[in-house]
């Protein structure tokens, strides 16, 4: 469910997504040369631990992306005209730089978003990313009341982490007298049809479209973590429609993880060579041979074509491929 304070014309997004290569990308399969969005992991490192996360399955090492990934990764983005979104396994404003990597991307023309849970916004920060152009801050949170959020956010509190950040991010937005970053509100709700949601829903909208451009709310998936003794009994109240569909995902995206590691879309956790493509420091090595390699074609004809996602230990579990892509309503979605 999406709408928007005006119209979808506001949305960053509007132009990727109404490119052929984001709306038809198994139609012509050899058009689509580069990923549309690179999502980036400056850290894997959370605050929180939400129940439904990869995270707590995930077993690297903790660490933080140096600039010069940054940089490399920013260039060929800019080069080919897509998008960064900064986000992956972890917290992006818990890294020391983060104001600086969003200086450096937007160096690069990147289409720049920040994916976050907010705690660690400070204003000072805000008003950093106000003066580099970011493009679209999408504030993240867990239902749409404080219960849900912190029971399924453990280490979150709604109010003093979501509430009052939008608000603050929302004044230092209007006393910079600029319409960047773009505010969207990404939250998850485990159903559309519970009390909760229908006695609740009307509300949330009136607050805080007076804050945010956009109010995104998704279904909650605990399909991946669904064997974890304390996601099981919301595992079974989830209404996510576990029917595999063709991935678009292999078409659209990679992720790089904080190391540099390249994978061929955003559900390895851990290293994963089925879905590794390189690492951005790999001699000759570039998003944009490995986006085009055989590896990744093969993962393409598997998973988005004859649909063996039980041959895949990540993909066997994951249905977040929408069918959005056959009704294309989202692009117009108003409050």
């Amino acid at each position: 469910m999406i709408w928007y304070k005006k119209d979808s014309d506001t949305d960053p997004y509007k132009e990727l997504w109404q490119r052929k290569e984001w709306l038809f990308p198994m139609e012509d399969p050899e058009r689509t040369i580069f990923p549309l969005i690179i999502t980036v992991e400056p850290t894997n490192a959370c605050q929180n631990k939400c129940l439904y996360c990869s995270r707590l399955l995930m077993k690297r090492k903790s660490g933080f992306m140096n600039l010069d990934t940054m940089e490399k990764i920013a260039k060929e983005a800019g080069e080919n005209k897509v998008a960064i979104r900064h986000g992956g396994f972890g917290e992006p404003l818990l890294h020391p730089k983060i104001t600086e990597l969003v200086e450096i991307c937007k160096k690069h023309n990147a289409l720049t978003t920040i994916f976050t849970n907010c705690n660690r916004l400070t204003e000072d920060m805000m008003r950093s990313f106000v003066k580099s152009g970011l493009d679209e801050i999408r504030f993240s949170s867990s239902g749409i009341t404080d219960e849900e959020h912190n029971m399924i956010r453990k280490n979150s509190n709604y109010q003093a982490d979501f509430d009052e950040k939008i608000m603050m991010a929302y004044r230092i937005r209007e006393e910079m007298n600029s319409d960047k970053p773009f505010f969207t509100i990404y939250t998850n709700v485990i159903s559309y049809d519970d009390d909760t949601f229908k006695e609740n829903i009307e509300a949330y909208k009136k607050k805080y479209i007076q804050f945010a451009d956009k109010i995104d709310i998704d279904l909650t998936m605990f399909s991946r973590v669904k064997e974890l003794k304390h996601v099981k009994s919301l595992y079974q109240k989830q209404t996510i429609n576990e029917q595999h569909k063709p991935c678009v995902t292999l078409f659209l995206k990679v992720i790089v993880h904080w190391n540099g590691d390249v994978y061929a879309c955003d559900i390895p956790y851990n290293h994963e060579d089925t879905y590794y493509l390189g690492n951005m420091h790999d001699k000759g090595f570039t998003i944009k041979k490995s986006y085009n390699s055989e590896k990744i074609k093969k993962l393409r004809g598997d998973l988005s074509f004859d649909l063996k996602h039980n041959e895949y230990k990540l993909c066997k579990d994951c249905f977040s491929n929408t069918n959005k892509w056959e009704t294309k309503s989202w692009l117009n979605d108003k409050l």
